[in-house]
């Protein structure tokens, strides 16, 4: 996929999103990656924060989660 292909599904993605704070984190990332793309954003995250992140990963490869991919392909 081209970067102008996934600068489109984003708008469009973007669009449909009616949650304020779900707007808000999302334009912190990207803010933050687009300010020095050298950062790591994780490193800044608490250790609760990453902890609960992998706990989430740590169920997505025993199956017990969904991938956002596949749930976001029922809204299409």
């Amino acid at each position: 996929m081209s970067t102008i292909e996934l600068r489109s599904q984003l708008h469009q993605l973007i669009d449909k999103i009616q949650d304020d704070a779900v707007l808000q984190a999302h334009l912190v990332l990207l803010s933050r990656v687009a300010a020095d793309p050298t950062e790591d954003f994780w490193d800044e995250l608490s250790s609760d924060q990453q902890a609960s992140i992998d706990r989430g990963l740590a169920d997505l490869e025993l199956g017990r989660r969904k991938p956002f991919s596949e749930i976001l392909k029922k809204y299409q």
